[in-house]
């Protein structure tokens, strides 16, 4: 990345794909944040739900759900260096409802370039692939293309607009088309920092040496708040919101229409690091998870529910691997 962007500017880089798949990380969007002075930054988790019913059949639902995401950088002395990412993302559904499938997989992989234009003005490009289904890499219609072209404009060391067009053929809203937006980033002071901008708008704002908390809002449909809280160098407490929608293709469907898992989540938990180093993490965590619905369609503008799920508690773990 850039030697000139700021912590502020990496924020917003973490924003940039136009995707209302929040918390659903393609490999391509791994790639968009930061990894100055790292060679590899892996995150393997896992959750687990039980006890769930389907209000249209009432048979009950249990899913399980595992994710791997990786990134490399080929030269981690060099902010310009290529890097690279993998994404892999698979829900495990125990039910007797011959309405859902028994698994869903969604993996991606993508690389990243950067390069220095005029004056301090920089360009990013991705570009990858990846498959989403029910029955992995066996339907052609499944695999599908990522690709981002970022163009940033500093104003100075704490400020600047960034321009950029998004792809992802699996996307929930608009798969097929292209997407631009924008973004303009700033540094109020050493406690607050934001980004205004089409998709998303984000704000951190530092409320002493050891809490912190943020918000981030994705138009018209999702937001994400979160709140930290270092007990020591080691150990730190959070709570969160989030939500996420994912698509799939089915390889028993004639047609165009995915399927769309919705899930919203509040969840609150611990992560330990080894020393405060940040090369080991284990995260401990247990919530709620609501609004669990399967629907079916091209894309979320016009789908049709397939199942409702009703709410309940989960538990996860991961851990985080940086070198």
């Amino acid at each position: 990345m850039p030697r000139i962007l700021t912590f502020a500017t990496l924020c917003a880089l973490a924003l940039l794909p136009i995707q209302p798949e929040v918390g659903a990380q393609s490999a391509s969007t791994l790639l968009l944040r930061p990894m100055i002075g790292l060679e590899a930054d892996f995150k393997p988790s896992v959750w687990s739900q039980s006890g769930a019913n389907a209000q249209q059949s009432g048979l009950g639902v249990d899913l399980s759900g595992y994710a791997v995401a990786g990134r490399w950088n080929l030269d981690p002395a060099d902010p310009m260096s290529p890097a690279m990412a993998l994404s892999w993302h698979q829900m495990d559904i125990s039910t007797s409802d011959p309405a859902l499938p028994e698994r869903l997989v969604d993996i991606s992989i993508a690389g990243s370039m950067a390069f220095e234009l005029e004056g301090q003005d920089r360009l990013q490009v991705t570009v990858g692939g990846g498959y989403a289904g029910d029955n992995v890499f066996d339907d052609g219609r499944a695999y599908y293309g990522l690709a981002d072209l970022i163009y940033t404009k500093p104003i100075d060391r704490e400020s600047g607009y960034q321009f950029f067009v998004s792809y992802n053929g699996n996307r929930s809203f608009l798969p097929d088309i292209p997407l631009p937006g924008f973004a303009y980033y700033d540094v109020i002071d050493e406690k607050t920092r934001y980004t205004v901008g089409i998709p998303a708008s984000t704000i951190t704002h530092k409320l002493d040496d050891r809490t912190t908390i943020s918000a981030t809002y994705f138009v018209p449909i999702a937001a994400i708040a979160s709140i930290e809280h270092k007990l020591d160098d080691s150990i730190t407490l959070f709570g969160r919101f989030d939500g996420r929608t994912r698509a799939y293709t089915l390889d028993s469907s004639p047609d165009n229409r995915r399927l769309f898992f919705q899930q919203r989540r509040v969840e609150a938990g611990l992560t330990w690091r080894d020393g405060g180093a940040d090369t080991i993490e284990v995260t401990l965590a247990g919530g709620y998870a609501f609004d669990q619905e399967f629907t079916r369609g091209w894309d979320t503008r016009d789908d049709d529910t397939v199942r409702d799920l009703s709410d309940e508690p989960y538990f996860r773990v991961g851990v985080g691997l940086r070198f």
